[in-house]
């Protein structure tokens, strides 16, 4: 579209500005927990960019400092988004579930608020969903079956619920599909 300012023509900008551009994946590399989180929830869509953040939110959170910071950027909620954006894109899932497993380790009050807000974001159905998606690729199986263990964690009441959520929605049969398969 054009229109006119001072008497000559002007062209509008349609669609995302060059600024909205998905950073490349050295870019998402460089980034820290809560842009990491950041540019994940923003480019979601852009399957590429989500497994890269995935990877790097993984990455990040293997420092235990690290995971509540996760936490705080709603790092889990944009995790689960960008797998279920991407079922069938097996990078994404294993990085998603790579990173599930990071965020929520921990068997603190934190790391079990952690379990618990993940489940609540869906965790539990998207890993599963991963694991049934791609049942021939190894590393979904082995971060799927990292992310179930470490979500389902605890001996409270919540985190029997969380495994009976689990268990509700097949998870006890892609372990043992995984464990069968690998």
């Amino acid at each position: 579209e054009s229109g006119e300012e001072g008497g000559r023509r002007v062209r509008q900008r349609v669609g995302a500005a060059p600024h909205d551009a998905p950073p490349s994946n050295a870019a998402v590399w460089a980034m820290d927990v809560a842009a990491a989180a950041a540019v994940l929830r923003a480019h979601v869509s852009v399957s590429r960019v989500a497994a890269a953040a995935c990877k790097r939110l993984a990455n990040l959170c293997m420092e235990v400092q690290n995971r509540q910071l996760a936490a705080g950027a709603d790092a889990v909620e944009a995790i689960v988004a960008a797998m279920q954006a991407h079922p069938q894109v097996a990078g994404v899932q294993e990085d998603g579930c790579g990173a599930l497993a990071n965020v929520c380790s921990g068997d603190d009050g934190a790391g079990r608020a952690r379990s618990q807000s993940a489940a609540d974001a869906g965790a539990i159905e998207a890993v599963v969903a991963a694991m049934q998606a791609h049942p021939q690729v190894a590393g979904v199986q082995e971060d799927g079956c990292g992310a179930l263990a470490n979500v389902c964690s605890g001996d409270d009441a919540a985190g029997r619920a969380r495994r009976q959520r689990a268990a509700d929605a097949g998870a006890i049969e892609a372990v043992v599909a995984a464990m069968q398969a690998h």
